[in-house]
């Protein structure tokens, strides 16, 4: 738990209070941790899409907010990022378990999971990987203060090398 510890930490740092997610394993001590944090307001959502939408009404009310998503999840939202997000200047840190690379087994994981950071580059949606645990505070408070000083999303994606592969050979 100790780089899902310096997550929330760097969540409460940025006033981030807003953690809007789908059911993830690799997320998932990130997500109990929020959900056991009264000063978080974490919500659940049914499709990747909603997310967006959640996050958007948060901003707009002046609350910061935080996606925890699986890529494939991701790649559901980009056109909700692309014709929302973007041009509405709506912020908010995308925190994304990263499928389809190394160690993946499942193939239908790796168009979007491998691809995820070109396709972020396309759209002009900056992201930056994270492999190692050492950096984990530091970049994802940097990501946190790029999308909240720029007004725009900003994804870190978490790599299998942070967040562990799925072992199901």
């Amino acid at each position: 738990m100790a780089w899902e510890a310096d997550v929330l930490s760097v969540l409460k740092e940025n006033s981030i209070s807003l953690v809007v997610y789908l059911p993830d394993t690799a997320l998932g001590g990130i997500i109990e941790a929020v959900e056991d944090d009264d000063w978080f307001t974490a919500v659940n959502v049914a499709r990747e899409e909603e997310a967006i939408g959640v996050l958007s009404g948060g901003w707009l009310g002046h609350q910061r907010g935080a996606l925890l998503v699986q890529s494939s999840g991701l790649a559901n939202t980009l056109n909700a990022i692309g014709s929302l997000s973007k041009p509405a200047r709506i912020p908010f840190l995308g925190l994304v378990s990263r499928r389809g690379d190394l160690g993946e087994f499942n193939l239908a994981q790796v168009p979007f999971g491998y691809n995820m950071p070109a396709l972020l580059d396309t759209m002009g949606i900056r992201n930056h990987s994270l492999a190692e645990t050492d950096t984990v505070a530091r970049d994802v408070d940097m990501a946190a203060k790029s999308a909240f000083s720029t007004e725009e999303p900003y994804v870190v994606m978490l790599e299998s090398t942070l967040i562990g592969a799925k072992d199901e050979y």
